[in-house]
C-alpha cells in the first residue's frame, strides 16, 4: 500500500467524496459481471444508512493528503448478535491493485472486534469474491437485495473476527 495514506473515520462533510469514489468505483466494475442496467441501479442508490455509520463513527476512509481514495465501513446485525456486517467498502479506481481495499477492510475487521463482535459477514458484491476470499472470508449463499426494481445479486461471506 501507498505509505502516503492515512485511515480515518470519515466525517460527514466527506459524503460527496464519499459518493464520488463508490460511484466510480461501480461504473468500473467489469459488465461481464453486472450489466449496464445492474451499475446504474447500484450507483443511484448509496449504501443504505451511509450517512448514519458516517455519522456514527463507523466509516473510515483511506485518505491521500487530502482526496479520498476509499473507504469502508461496518453496522451491527440484531441476529446474530455477535456480529456485525462490512458496509460499502469501495475504492476509487485509480487506487485499485494497491492494497487501499485490504488495509480498509483490516481496519473496519480491527473495529469490529473491538467492539466485542465475534464474526463477521460481507454482503460481497460478485466481482470482489476472490478479493474477499484473499481475505480469509468463506463464501455462502447468494443474496439478491431490489434496487428501485433492479436485483443486484451479491455473495454472503463470513469470517471469524480476530
Amino acid at each position: 500500500m501507498n505509505d502516503n495514506l492515512l485511515i480515518r473515520e470519515a466525517r460527514p462533510d466527506h459524503m460527496p467524496a464519499i459518493l464520488a469514489f463508490q460511484q466510480a468505483a461501480i461504473a468500473a466494475v467489469d459488465p461481464r459481471v453486472y450489466t449496464d442496467a445492474e451499475r446504474r441501479a447500484w450507483a443511484r442508490t448509496p449504501a443504505v444508512g451511509m450517512a448514519r455509520i458516517v455519522a456514527d463513527g463507523r466509516y473510515l476512509v483511506a485518505d491521500a493528503g487530502g482526496r479520498l481514495a476509499g473507504g469502508a465501513g461496518w453496522d451491527t446485525l440484531p441476529d446474530p448478535p455477535d456480529a456485525a456486517v462490512v458496509r460499502a467498502v469501495f475504492v476509487d479506481p485509480a487506487w485499485h491493485g494497491r492494497g487501499v481495499g485490504a488495509t480498509l477492510v483490516r481496519a473496519v475487521e480491527a473495529a469490529i472486534a473491538a467492539a466485542g463482535r465475534r464474526r463477521i459477514l460481507v454482503p460481497a458484491a460478485l466481482n470482489a469474491v476472490g478479493f474477499y476470499e484473499r481475505l480469509g472470508y468463506a463464501a455462502n449463499e447468494i443474496g439478491i437485495v431490489d434496487l428501485d426494481g433492479v436485483d443486484l445479486r451479491y455473495r454472503r461471506m463470513w469470517k471469524s473476527a480476530a
